[in-house]
């Protein structure tokens, strides 16, 4: 029975890690940062100023963001041409090889970096999923613990744009 209570206890543990939170509003200019994409290139958030940028921290390990992908690859493809910018840094702590192995396997074409822990302490990343929409000032408008559904974000990127 304590056995039991205590895999349940950790189930619902994890579940709440992956909730979403819908309501922060922070409107504060999101830290700029320079890191590399797949090619080796240096990309930095602040040459984005003036498109809304989705910002995702994933790892290929996590069962949410794996999930996420062919909901934001459609947001991506829907709306690139619109304005948005899909940045998605990736947070694994292995070699860079096997997210470039997964990129390619899962077909993603928007944008993945290569996560830091400087970045990640600047933007306080304590669980991924995490995602958040910068409006065309570079404002965070929108941050989503977890994974976020695809309706809502669809919601939050329209409005910034």
């Amino acid at each position: 029975m304590l056995k039991r209570i205590v895999v349940l206890s950790i189930v619902v543990i994890a579940l709440l890690a992956g909730c979403t939170d819908k309501g922060v509003r922070s409107d504060t200019v999101a830290a700029d940062f320079s890191l590399k994409d797949m090619n080796g290139k240096t990309v930095r958030l602040s040459d984005y100023k003036g498109r809304v940028v989705l910002l995702e921290f994933w790892a290929t390990w996590c069962p949410p963001c794996r999930a996420s992908v062919p909901g934001l690859e459609k947001l991506h493809k829907s709306y690139k041409d619109k304005g948005l910018v899909l940045l998605a840094v990736a947070m694994d702590e292995g070699g860079w090889d096997e997210v470039q192995s997964y990129i390619k396997d899962s077909g993603i074409t928007y944008t993945v970096l290569k996560g830091t822990e400087d970045v990640a302490t600047k933007y306080q990343v304590r669980s991924i999923p995490m995602m958040l929409v910068l409006n065309k000032e570079g404002k965070i408008t929108k941050r989503y613990l977890g994974m976020g559904s695809d309706e809502d974000l669809e919601t939050d990127i329209k409005a910034s744009l």
